[in-house]
């Protein structure tokens, strides 16, 4: 079972068991099933281009490898910045307290790209909060449900059917207005089109 999320808000703090909210969950799943003429399943495979070898799931996975051919473990791995300065790894937010910023607005919702929902089961759940969610508040905090690169956001939110943390990356939205014009930049050594050579 995961850690908590821990939140506080004033001089309450409320505590809630987190779960994932996918479309499986919500609406089922349907697999289709491929069987042979007597009834048995059937694996998928692949060929090779040259049809010399045939490959099986489980055959083929994923690796690193260095400019020199050797094999890069994860942990050797680190996250760099468009500058290529090292960035430092953001630890999990579960199960230490975070600080709820709020009420906010709901229009702030627009402004993250959304990566996943949670639900958020109530293990200690303070009146002043619990009335506050209720009444229709939108609050925000920091989340990682994972030790990643960014640091997340969260907007915690109720509805009758529970209390729900909506999370992502926040986004800096740019608006054009109406009758603007925008002018391609001419791209340098451009070669033009020599339709005699077609």
């Amino acid at each position: 079972m995961a850690k908590p999320v821990i939140l506080r808000y004033q001089s309450s703090v409320a505590s809630f068991s987190p779960l994932k909210v996918d479309r499986t969950k919500l609406y089922g799943q349907r697999q289709r099933i491929a069987v042979d003429v007597k009834g048995g399943l059937c694996k998928r495979a692949s060929l090779t281009a040259d049809g010399s070898q045939l490959i099986r799931p489980g055959m083929t996975a994923q690796g690193y490898f260095s400019s020199e051919g050797s094999p890069i473990s994860r942990a050797e791995m680190v996250g760099l910045d468009s500058l290529g300065n090292v960035v430092e790894l953001k630890p999990s937010t579960l199960g230490v307290e975070q600080e709820l910023i709020g009420p906010v607005s709901a229009s702030e919702i627009l402004d993250i790209e959304l990566e996943s929902v949670f639900w958020l089961d109530p293990l200690e759940l303070p009146d002043a909060i619990a009335a506050s969610l209720r009444a229709g508040d939108i609050f925000k905090c920091s989340f990682n449900f994972s030790a990643g690169l960014e640091m997340e956001t969260a907007f915690v939110l109720a509805n009758p059917e529970g209390i729900f943390a909506l999370v992502g990356k926040v986004v800096e939205p740019r608006w054009v207005e109406e009758g603007a014009v925008f002018l391609a930049e001419p791209e340098e050594d451009e070669d033009e089109l020599d339709f005699e050579s077609l």
